[in-house]
């Protein structure tokens, strides 16, 4: 009768946000993982390395020019047009200088880690759900993207 109780009392609790139905503890969770998450270095970084890009002149030229590129690409392709060698190697070269500037590089490669970590959260979330008997690891049934694993 107590555990009854109990559990009627975390539905009194209960969250209702936009239809949805969540009880105390798992807002309280969420709470707390976000707050990690806001603390983590990998944010940090991205935000970081995001305000130094926006800060840098030829940072923004560069991005600017790669916009345009690919606008031009995407008109090409609606026009039902092949991409001709010329433009395949004007897109490349694009690419290549973003990749190579390295403001940018930076900030690429701390969205990446911000990403995998985000991944990983949810692998983890998936797992619990499906109540996977790895205990929340990867597997290669699963995939290991989440994990930054290899499967073979």
């Amino acid at each position: 009768m107590k555990a009854q109780s109990r559990n009627q009392e975390k539905r009194v609790e209960s969250i209702e946000d936009g239809g949805v139905v969540m009880t105390a503890e798992i807002m309280e969770k969420a709470e707390v993982l976000a707050a990690a998450i806001a603390k983590s270095v990998e944010l940090q970084n991205l935000r970081s390395t995001e305000e130094a890009m926006m800060a840098d002149e030829q940072a923004q030229q560069i991005i600017a020019d790669f916009q345009n590129e690919q606008q031009r690409v995407y008109e090409l392709q609606a026009q039902g047009q092949e991409l001709t060698d010329e433009v395949q190697q004007a897109i490349d070269a694009m690419e290549a200088k973003v990749e190579g500037y390295p403001p940018i590089a930076a900030y690429l490669q701390a969205q990446e880690q911000f990403t995998k970590m985000l991944d990983t959260i949810n692998g983890v979330l998936a797992q619990a759900i499906a109540n996977d008997p790895n205990g929340g690891g990867c597997s290669c049934d699963t995939g290991c993207s989440g994990c930054g694993g290899s499967c073979s």
